[in-house]
């Protein structure tokens, strides 16, 4: 029996059909979004732009996003982890918009038969999530188009614990992983994080940092019209009142 292919995308410009897809985005929105779901929203709509979540809003969802690192002003919610994490709840439904990590969840749903949401938060239960015999490709969100440093050691560290024959965009991002004694120590290096703490945001960067702290899997449920669904794996509920709805009956 063949062992299964593993893959990395540095963008999203370089996504192309696969079985399972990991979207990493860890500065901050797939860190975000594992946030909202532990924290009690049901489900979370990755809309491709911010006109696109606009037309989402609607009593019981909560607007969250960012453009240049900063809050879209007219949202409830920035893009932050930290505030997602300790803010009261504030709907049961989250519309997200970002400039890299939310489109590159619609992006992979277009390509891939099934799409996770990982970061360092959720690292052990996406890993255990991932189908054993499926190729995978961990998606990178990047940054405006070009591969971020923090994306790409989180999916080497994917990479290095899945089984299976890597590409050598993976064995790339391994190597990379491997150069760092601790996830701060990519994270803090970053572009990313040097936005962050220009904005005053550094606590999302030590935050973003923890590993395997939330055991939640995200995963896309369906996708249309720039907007992917995302809840809980399949089979399973995060919370006993919460019901999956299409980008349909969302709208």
């Amino acid at each position: 029996m063949s062992r299964r292919a593993v893959d990395v995308f540095f963008t999203p410009r370089e996504i192309r059909p696969v079985e399972v897809a990991v979207v990493v985005d860890v500065l901050r929105a797939t860190s975000t979004l594992a946030e909202a779901l532990a924290a009690g929203y049901a489900r979370v709509a990755c809309c491709a732009s911010v006109a696109t979540a606009r037309e989402l809003r609607a009593p019981g969802r909560v607007l969250a996003g960012e453009r240049a690192c900063v809050r879209v002003p007219d949202f409830e919610l920035g893009n932050s982890p930290v505030a997602m994490a300790t803010s009261p709840l504030g709907g049961e439904e989250l519309v997200l918009a970002t400039t890299n990590g939310s489109p590159a969840v619609v992006a992979a749903a277009r390509a891939a038969d099934r799409v996770l949401v990982g970061c360092l938060l959720n690292l052990r239960a996406v890993l255990a999530a991932v189908p054993t015999e499926a190729d995978v490709a961990i998606v990178c969100a990047g940054t405006n188009g070009r591969p971020a440093l923090e994306d790409v050691y989180v999916a080497g560290r994917f990479v290095a614990a899945l089984s299976g024959v890597p590409s050598d965009a993976a064995r790339i991002a391994e190597r990379v992983a491997s150069g760092y004694g601790t996830p701060l120590e990519p994270l803090a290096a970053s572009e990313d994080a040097a936005h962050l703490r220009a904005t005053g945001q550094e606590q999302d960067i030590a935050w973003c940092s923890r590993e395997s702290v939330l055991e939640i899997a995200p995963e896309v449920s369906s996708s249309r019209d720039g907007v992917s669904v995302v809840g809980p794996p399949r089979g399973e509920t995060f919370h006993k009142s919460g019901t999956m709805r299409t980008p349909q009956e969302i709208a």
